[in-house]
């Protein structure tokens, strides 16, 4: 079984349409937590940014690197 870690590496370099299954397939065993409007609302907000990142409109940021500038963000 893959650690946390390696999962999450698995995934960030898997295609988009594997990335938007597996985000849906995450929502769905999650789904009895959430609300459904917002979970619609999360998942059409998550196609729309794939479909930016796509066409090109806005650039992805690697997972690390976004991490990164978060933790800059809020630790002291």
């Amino acid at each position: 079984m893959l650690t946390l870690d390696q999962l999450i590496a698995e995934a960030t370099v898997s295609p988009d349409a594997d990335k938007t299954i597996l985000i849906e397939k995450l929502i769905e065993s999650m789904a009895e937590q959430f609300d459904q409007d917002r979970l619609l609302e999360g998942v059409q907000k998550a196609q729309e940014r794939l479909a930016e990142i796509g066409n090109g409109t806005v650039q992805a940021i690697p997972g690390d690197i976004a991490l990164a500038q978060i933790r800059q963000l809020i630790e002291p």
